[in-house]
């Protein structure tokens, strides 16, 4: 299936709002996506890492690994 192509920007507040809605993850806050060349073998995006009390981080990243697995899935960002 071909990801749709969106912002980093949109891609950003996608992740930022999901985490807002996880009341233990208030503090914690992602790195801006960084975006890799495509080459259909898998998204060309990650997160380069998270900012927060390091406890509050590991189980915000449990906490959003489904949701984060199914943006995967569904998008790229514009190739950098």
């Amino acid at each position: 299936m071909d990801r749709v192509v969106i912002s980093k920007r949109v891609l950003d507040r996608l992740i930022r709002a999901k985490l807002m809605q996880l009341e233990e993850c208030l503090e914690v806050q992602p790195l801006p996506v960084i975006a890799s060349p495509r080459n259909g073998a898998g998204c060309n995006w990650m997160i380069p890492g998270w900012t927060g009390d390091v406890g509050a981080v590991g189980i915000c990243t449990a906490q959003m690994q489904g949701y984060l697995e199914f943006l995967r899935g569904q998008f790229d960002i514009v190739d950098p």
